[in-house]
């Protein structure tokens, strides 16, 4: 049949350049699960009430649900989850890939998107509720799932109108989030009928009060819709006549060429190919040896040296084998990685990521097909899904790097099984020191040498070598003098390194969430930024870079400074500001920020005052209840001595994820053994001791983090053999003893264990 769209050509130019597509129900009624074709509407009512018979027919669905939750939560849960789950859909549903969709908003809570772009050689699906907005990723599409989604199993499902009040007043920096980015592209609203009036007319406010005209909406062509078609354009919506079908064979008509897709033209992933010698920007090299993080320059550069470490890695690879490098920080495992890249010799493809997603490995994996691959990842724990792919793909392999390699576990990790050769690179030969040393520049080169002294990392060798002024030196002045200057810049510092810290960037549109208090605009903002880089580059060049409409610091070392030598009361103005005035879903990689973001030993040294911290801690629960959030409060809590506090705390926070969260469980371990140590001794406070460490027992026992468990046994183990030197407490570390073996082997050799285990001998030599 013939479509019929106001302002057709308008439309088209949109379609090509970029659009936002929000939709409803009537979207998905197309696509399938194992119980039958998507309902829409009062479809879903009906089905409910066979399933759960003896409800209430006379309820609303929104009414529905509600009452179903309160008494049958679980089974409803359940069954929504399973009636969602799309197995199959029409075919005309990929050819939405022929358009130019910037954000997708919906209310639907199935995973029809993700399933469609599954397939997909051009784009890739960005769950934003879990990775946070994209960031530097050309082929992603950013997806808005405002009712929950089946995907996220701690997700809420939601049925009733889009609530924007409820936002605003529970949560107003993720409104502020959504309507900006609403309002940046022209939007299509798709599968909403009548009965969406409410939503449709608080959405198309917003769309008007920002002055965004060029909105449309699909309405299905039918006898006597014309009250209907007259009703959605006094929201000032234009209309497209159409079913789903037909507008989705549209795109196919008008843009057939955007189907031809060249098999091998990799543009799209340019920012993650490793370039090659002639296409990399070099800098002085002075910059890698004063702290920068290393860029693809450095790699390249014959100045920074292989360490020997380089010929045992290659190996591996030539061995076919996968590889993960550990090492403590500083140790060198960016730049050894970056070399890997550029010096491995294969026909395979080489990509170098930092945060891959099973969705971009999906979009690889369609793109190149049987083509092989070497995935070279840095940060490794935020790409363990990927990861655990590429290990089942005989065409791929990967070479990984990871500083917390402690909270995986080298002997029960599921995928750590699969050809994977473990290398730690803490520890360097002599012959390292001396070329590292002798790398140099000899205009800020030290003499004579100074040698490397047990635990201290390459950077601390370098730097003692050096004779500019040290990272933290160089930190503390840099702060002093932007304070002079405008209190502003040093609070902008402070977040661009909380942010890098957190394994994330401070983009524009975080930015501006953040100054939202000073009503500064986009060009003030990035006067703002450009007057922080202009001092930056005058007192120390290599403090600051832009990337992509994005801010960072070039050294990881440096923010990693911020909880030692930033003001306690900017770093605590940064910290509540931003939780309070920035929503998740501005945050790039959010999975992984969450991870570091909310460390309870950040927070201890911004908020010595208890009740700040609380009230921070409970401002960030507001936005984002995780029970994970509830564990940091709760060593934040032990740390600052409110051990009683604390107690309630990960008590909650244990009930709210499960006796199974091992994670957890060691946290309410590490609570209960810290309140008691140094009590005077008693059989109470012996009893309470000895649970803790059996809670560990468990965690180890139960647990794939098998690392992590045995370095807080064994630390626990240690104290109480201090407190009680007698047979009971020389059983605990000879039991920390033979966990902390476990996990030494030629290949895995984490710093930490070694210490802990060398404690644990000497302990028990003394004692036997």
């Amino acid at each position: 049949m013939k479509l019929k769209i106001d302002f057709e050509n308008t439309l088209k130019k949109h379609l090509s350049s970029g659009i936002n597509l929000f939709i409803g129900s009537g979207f998905s009624v197309h696509a399938s699960s194992e119980l039958g074709s998507l309902p829409a509407g009062n479809a879903l009512k009906g089905e409910l009430l066979i399933e759960f018979p003896n409800s209430p027919s006379s309820l609303e669905l929104p009414q529905l649900c509600t009452y179903l939750s309160r008494s049958k939560k679980e089974e409803l849960d359940s069954y929504l989850r399973k009636r969602f789950n799309v197995t199959s859909f029409e075919r005309e549903y990929e050819k939405i890939e022929n358009i130019q969709i910037k954000n997708i908003f919906t209310t639907n809570i199935d995973n029809l998107i993700q399933k469609i772009f599954n397939s997909s050689k051009k784009k890739y699906i960005n769950d934003v509720d879990y990775n946070g907005a994209s960031y530097n990723k050309n082929s992603a599409i950013d997806l808005y799932h405002l009712h929950g989604s089946i995907s996220n199993p701690d997700s809420e499902l939601i049925f009733r109108d889009l609530d924007i009040s409820k936002i605003v007043s529970s949560e107003p920096a993720r409104w502020t989030h959504l309507s900006r980015k609403m309002i940046e592209f022209p939007t299509i609203f798709w599968g909403y009928s009548m009965n969406d009036a409410g939503t449709l007319a608080t959405l198309s406010d917003v769309l008007k009060d920002s002055g965004r005209k060029d909105s449309w909406i699909v309405v299905k062509p039918e006898p006597g819709n014309d009250d209907q078609i007259s009703y959605f354009k006094s929201l000032g919506l234009s209309i497209i006549e159409s079913n789903t079908l037909d507008f989705l064979r549209y795109f196919d008509k008008i843009y057939p060429e955007n189907t031809d897709v060249k098999s091998l033209d990799l543009d799209e992933f340019k920012n993650i190919l490793v370039p090659s010698n002639a296409q990399v920007t070099h800098r002085e090299i002075k910059e890698f040896f004063q702290g920068a993080t290393p860029v693809w320059s450095d790699a390249y550069s014959k100045r920074v040296i292989k360490t020997t470490y380089f010929r045992k890695i290659k190996d591996m690879l030539d061995g076919d084998k996968n590889v993960l490098i550990t090492g403590a920080a500083a140790t060198g495992k960016s730049t050894l990685l970056m070399q890997m890249a550029t010096d491995y010799e294969t026909p395979a493809f080489k990509f170098f990521v930092k945060d891959l997603t099973k969705e971009q490995l999906h979009q690889i994996e369609n793109k190149i097909g049987s083509n092989g691959a070497i995935f070279f990842i840095d940060d490794s724990q935020s790409s363990l899904e990927a990861i655990s792919l590429i290990s089942n793909n005989s065409s791929y392999k990967f070479i990984a790097a990871e500083r917390d390699y402690a909270y995986l576990s080298s002997s029960n990790h599921a995928f750590f099984h699969r050809n994977i050769d473990i290398i730690d690179i803490t520890d360097i030969s002599e012959e390292d020191v001396q070329s590292i040393y002798d790398s140099i520049p000899y205009d800020i080169r030290r003499v004579p040498l100074i040698q490397k002294k047990e635990g201290e990392s390459i950077f601390e060798l370098i730097e003692q070598n050096c004779t500019s002024s040290n990272i933290r030196d160089r930190f503390t002045s840099v702060i002093k003098q932007l304070d002079r200057i405008d209190s502003k810049l040093v609070e902008l510092f402070v977040l661009i390194c909380y942010l890098h810290r957190s394994r994330s960037v401070a983009s524009m549109d975080i930015l501006i969430s953040y100054f939202q208090d000073n009503q500064l605009s986009y060009k003030e903002i990035y006067s703002l930024v450009e007057g922080l880089g202009r001092n930056l580059a005058e007192h120390d060049g290599s403090l600051l870079t832009y990337n992509q409409d994005a801010y960072l610091v070039r050294s990881n070392i440096l923010a990693d400074l911020i909880s030692n030598l930033a003001p306690v009361n900017v770093l605590a103005q940064v910290l509540r500001r931003f939780h309070t005035n920035v929503s998740r879903y501005s945050i790039p990689v959010y999975d992984i920020f969450k991870r570091k973001a909310y460390d309870a030993r950040l927070f201890e040294k911004a908020f010595p005052n208890i009740k700040d911290g609380i009230a921070i801690y409970d401002v960030i629960y507001k936005k984002h209840p995780s029970p994970f959030n509830l564990q940091q409060k709760a060593l934040y809590l032990s740390r600052r001595g409110d051990h009683q506090e604390a107690f309630k705390v990960i008590d909650e926070a244990v009930a709210h994820s499960g006796s199974k969260n091992w994670a957890i469980k060691n946290s309410y371990a590490i609570i209960k053994f810290r309140a008691n140590i140094d009590r005077d001794m008693s059989d109470e406070v012996r009893l309470v001791l000895d649970d803790s460490l059996n809670t560990l027992k468990e965690c180890y026992s139960s647990d794939i983090r098998k690392v992590f468990h045995a370095m807080t046994f064994a630390d626990h183990a240690l104290r109480y053999f201090d407190k009680y030197a007698d047979d009971t407490a020389f059983r605990y570390l000879v039991q920390a003893k033979e966990w902390l073996e476990d996990e030494i082997n030629p290949s895995n050799k984490v710093h930490d264990v070694k210490r802990l285990l060398k404690r644990c001998k000497s302990a028990i030599f003394r004692y036997g």
